[in-house]
């Protein structure tokens, strides 16, 4: 087994600044992300990270390795030719709740039947960030935004059960409020020969009032293998 040389989280730092909310919740997964492929020992030329539209998807401007901003929905299957033209490459995919699991969905879907190896990070802030707070495909049932004054009157889809019966074989979900743990999960998905989701709790601190930093603090809980973290019933 080769050695590998751990790379200082300086390697990847990007030449633009995030230009996300204070206190939003993708600045703890792009620090996340650093940290991993540093542990990885991955130089920036060899990672790619590929994103869709929305708030979550501008993080390939803010790390310091090749990166595609795409199209809204589409991030998965950039991905997956890219990744099917240079076997070499770290493929990672950045992108949020709307753009995956909404318009993005069948190509989630169909990537993780044919087991491709790339890694997909989703900042799931239960909430279209972007478009100042319509409802998402895992927004809480009764919520009220934009979009559903009167309550959300749909049942949140389920990510994680989603990928486990699509064929994903690496299934995690992690807490922006962690970093330290979200990275431990990213470097292991990314070192995973196979599609890797990573499911992140990423408060959205200007249109989601409901599902907070408290909330997720109050309610989630690390799971006892380690593994990733669950909300309770509340």
């Amino acid at each position: 087994m080769a050695t590998v040389i751990e790379l200082p989280i300086q390697s990847y730092e990007g030449l633009i600044d995030p230009d996300w909310c204070p206190g939003c919740g993708d600045f703890g997964v792009l620090k996340a992300l650093k940290v991993a492929a540093g542990r990885l020992g991955i130089e920036p030329k060899d990672l790619v990270v590929v994103s869709g539209i929305g708030c979550s998807s501008n993080l390939p401007g803010f790390i310091q390795t090749y990166g595609v901003h795409s199209l809204h929905g589409r991030a998965v299957e950039v991905a997956e030719g890219i990744k099917l033209a240079n076997h070499d490459l770290n493929v990672v995919i950045t992108g949020g709740d709307g753009d995956g699991y909404c318009i993005g969905i069948g190509h989630f879907i169909h990537a993780m039947r044919r087991n491709i190896d790339i890694t997909y990070i989703v900042m799931n802030n239960q909430i279209y960030g972007l478009t100042t707070g319509q409802a998402s495909p895992t927004t809480m049932k009764e919520m009220r935004t934009k979009s559903t004054p009167r309550g959300n009157v749909e049942m949140p889809i389920n990510p994680i059960a989603l990928a486990l019966v699509s064929g994903a074989t690496y299934v995690a979900r992690g807490f922006s409020g962690v970093p330290e743990h979200m990275a431990t999960l990213i470097a292991g998905g990314i070192a995973h020969p196979g599609f890797s989701l990573i499911d992140v709790f990423s408060p959205c601190v200007t249109s989601n009032k409901l599902t907070t930093y408290p909330w997720f603090t109050q309610g989630a809980y690390k799971l006892v293998d380690g593994d990733g973290y669950h909300v309770s019933n509340r």
